[in-house]
């Protein structure tokens, strides 16, 4: 059974984890993956100053996500799950949890910074693409990163 909460500060070091398994489940090489390092670290003062959850499955962390909140857009900083539990519907509950937060907190949707792999997940849970970055890695000069954006209606009374 799964149980979404949120994250604690004690907890960066194994979110950062996460993350370092999920993007290494991608075919990046391991140069890449370490060149990456900083953008995939969590750390306490993240979890403290913004909105961070995790989803526990039998007790165990298996995913989390982080949020940046700034009106009136937020922006998903992270939302990874453990390559042994993708495709269980960990990150649609997790984006789904994230995307209440953000029209809680007033935004009409949640930018997304995706990696390109991420991308037909985001879709498939109904965000769009709105643009790209240009993203380059070795090997694959034209890489981008698609940037795309959750939206939903604002809450009666609003």
């Amino acid at each position: 059974m799964m149980h979404i909460r949120r994250a604690h500060e004690s907890e960066a070091g194994l979110l950062s984890s996460i993350a370092f398994a999920a993007k290494g489940h991608w075919p990046y090489s391991p140069a890449q993956l370490l060149a990456w390092r900083e953008d995939l670290t969590v750390t306490a003062e993240m979890v403290a100053a913004c909105p961070a959850w995790v989803a526990e499955v039998d007790g165990e962390v298996v995913g989390f996500f982080v949020l940046a909140s700034a009106s009136p857009s937020w922006s998903l900083e992270h939302l990874w799950v453990l390559p042994s539990h993708m495709g269980r519907g960990v990150g649609r509950a997790l984006l789904a949890q994230a995307a209440r937060l953000a029209a809680e907190g007033g935004s009409s949707g949640l930018a997304i910074n995706a990696d390109p792999y991420a991308e037909p997940f985001y879709l498939a849970c109904g965000a769009e693409r709105v643009g790209s970055l240009a993203a380059p890695i070795a090997g694959e000069p034209q890489r981008v990163r698609p940037q795309l954006v959750l939206r939903w209606r604002p809450a009666a009374g609003r």
